[in-house]
């Protein structure tokens, strides 16, 4: 019984170890991402990363699928998985992206914990879950925390350039989008493994990103990328996507989806560590002050959630960094 008891115990202490490996991959993806823009355009990295995912993505599908048969029902859902393709690494990514692309990866990092504001203000919508007192004081607080980032003057662009506030509210827009992936992710993972989901959503969306590459951006630049950037490429492609979603929905087994939900809020804390001395980025006390009551809101909005489906097993669909 006790040496029962103590596997779990290791169990859950890996699996917390786990979530921090994919909060720090995560945060790590902007980095890269930002290092590899002085050569490669935005569209074209997500297209990438996606694409070298995918083949460590199908075995790891057709291991899930021999532990959950696959039911009638789920063939059902091939429009979920469609929609939930083009919403999250389609268009939330793009978005994602193009964003960094134009602003500072600590706006970023910060601004992408905006993602379960809009899951709550959809899950109402949609799902009709319930707006408590809570969520709503978790929502007020993520909006004044979003609104302290985006009009910081930072030490790179002291004078709030229109290119990084449009940069800005297209970073906050892509959180509305993986919000709707997660909704749409939260119904076909009931006759979905998690995993197979995560595969063929990202299947039906490679093409339009690999379209998207043509019609708004250069091709002809994936034949002057260095060593060095294909290697970054390749890293995020294996390490920060298939990798770190491994990790993620294998420690989803142990500990509670709101408890991980939580603890992704680290993203932000090691995307702003890691922005300082790799991109030479400096962060003022508004911006700490800002992501500081973002996160703070982000949570009492998850708690919110978490108390009313506390008897319930849920599984996430997170942001892919």
């Amino acid at each position: 019984m006790r040496k029962r008891e103590e596997g779990k115990m290791s169990r859950y202490t890996y699996a917390w170890f786990a979530v921090l490996a994919v909060t720090v991959l995560w945060a790590s993806s902007l980095i890269f991402a930002k290092i590899v823009f002085v050569e490669l355009t935005p569209i074209a990295f997500v297209a990438l990363r996606y694409t070298i995912a995918c083949p460590i993505l199908i075995p790891m599908a057709q291991f899930a699928r021999r532990r959950q048969k696959p039911s009638v029902e789920s063939r059902k859902h091939w429009k979920a998985v469609v929609a939930a393709g083009l919403a999250g690494p389609f268009l939330s990514q793009v978005m994602q992206y193009i964003g960094l692309n134009m602003t500072t990866a600590s706006d970023a990092v910060l601004l992408l914990n905006f993602t379960p504001v809009f899951a709550v203000i959809l899950a109402a919508a949609v799902i009709d879950e319930r707006m408590t007192v809570t969520k709503l004081l978790g929502l007020a607080m993520a909006t004044l925390g979003a609104t302290m980032i985006v009009f910081n003057p930072a030490a790179v662009d002291p004078n709030i350039s229109p290119t990084r506030l449009i940069g800005d509210i297209i970073l906050i827009a892509s959180t509305f989008f993986f919000a709707v992936n997660g909704i749409i992710g939260k119904i076909a993972v009931k006759s979905v493994d998690s995993v197979s989901l995560t595969l063929y959503s990202t299947l039906s969306a490679v093409p339009f990103l690999w379209v998207s590459v043509i019609l708004f951006e250069d091709l002809s630049v994936l034949l002057a990328l260095s060593p060095e950037t294909w290697i970054i490429i390749i890293w995020v492609g294996i390490v920060n996507t298939a990798l770190a979603f491994m990790l993620y929905y294998e420690s989803m087994k142990h500990i509670e989806a709101s408890k991980v939900q939580i603890a992704l809020n680290l993203i932000g804390v090691w995307g702003v560590l890691m922005s300082i001395p790799i991109l030479g980025e400096t962060i003022s006390l508004l911006q700490i002050l800002g992501g500081a009551v973002t996160i703070f809101g982000v949570i009492m909005v998850q708690r919110g959630r978490a108390n009313r489906h506390k008897n319930q097993s849920t599984e996430g669909f997170q942001e892919n960094f």
